[in-house]
């Protein structure tokens, strides 16, 4: 049961992903820069200017985004090791297994938002994707072991 919970957790995050390519430009563009005005607003702890808030949203764009791709695989690739060691230890290939099956479903990502008005594929994305992927990967495994050698 516990390995059927873990796949559709996987399905699931794979389809949270889907539905944020799946938006256009003008609405990737609006819920990145509500992020980094609700950032900043706590930061400064005052209504920002429209002026002020244009100047952030220019200055983080790039950040706020590279990041969101980054954390949104490392969540993917925690939950798919954490799959695949249902099935006992995790070994060199099985490491691997996991990784590409994050980078395919970033290729695939990347593949489906060049169907989406204003969107466009892009290989650093992909490459910051299965960066994050990995590390939620290694940083799980890694933890895992830990876990299991402070139990024994």
């Amino acid at each position: 049961m516990k390995r059927v919970i873990k796949f559709l957790l996987i399905i699931i995050w794979m389809g949270i992903i889907f539905w944020f390519s799946n938006d256009n430009a003008v609405e990737s563009t609006k819920k990145s820069d509500s992020v980094i005005v609700f950032i900043a607003n706590k930061f400064v702890k005052k209504d920002l200017t429209l002026k002020e808030k244009e100047e952030i949203i220019d200055k983080y764009v790039v950040l706020v985004r590279k990041t969101a791709h980054f954390l949104v695989y490392f969540i993917l690739g925690v939950l798919v090791i954490s799959y695949m060691m249902e099935r006992g230890e995790i070994d060199k290939q099985s490491l691997l297994i996991a990784i590409l099956i994050c980078l395919g479903y970033a290729c695939s990502d990347e593949i489906h938002q060049l169907f989406i008005s204003g969107r466009s594929g892009q290989l650093l994305d992909v490459l910051l994707d299965t960066i994050g992927a990995s590390s939620g990967i290694w940083l799980y495994q890694k933890a895992k072991k830990i876990i299991r050698q402070k139990n024994i």
